[in-house]
């Protein structure tokens, strides 16, 4: 093989990696500054809960999510994936720092341990389910 060939594939690896790994502290970063900002508050945290996100718009798209942190702060609900951006799903006008794309809901309902949340953003419709299955947390309470 080639010793370029092997340099560019190095390199690309290499490029992947370190983009990785950037994105990973700077939304690693943006979590800090938002659990700062909301440390005085009274909020419930709910680890590794399965999410399913699905957005709508003109073009189609579909964005599915696997393991996320839940935070209920209020009437607000945030998402917090691994190595993405923090969702918040609100109908009020609160503005959090770090929180990236908003979703205004519309409906929320539980079922069988499943919080099943519709509503817009500002390309189009949405549909999230978390499941809550086997953690102890009382849906009702903290919606």
């Amino acid at each position: 093989m080639n010793t370029d060939v092997s340099f560019f594939i190095g390199g690309i690896i290499l490029a992947f990696v370190l983009i990785n790994l950037l994105l990973y502290f700077y939304h690693r970063h943006r979590r800090a500054i938002f659990f700062k900002y909301i440390h005085d508050r009274d909020y419930t945290l709910v680890e590794n809960i399965e999410t399913n996100i699905e957005s709508y718009s003109k073009m189609s798209s579909k964005l599915t999510y696997f393991k996320a942190k839940v935070v209920f702060l209020d009437d607000e609900i945030f998402i917090i994936h691994f190595n993405g951006p923090i969702l918040q799903l609100s109908s009020s006008p609160e503005i959090f720092p770090s929180v990236s794309p908003r979703f205004v809901t519309s409906l929320k309902e539980i079922h069988n341990d499943i919080l099943k949340i519709t509503g817009d953003t500002a390309i189009g419709n949405f549909k999230i389910s978390l499941n809550f299955k086997n953690k102890n947390i009382d849906l009702h309470s903290v919606i």
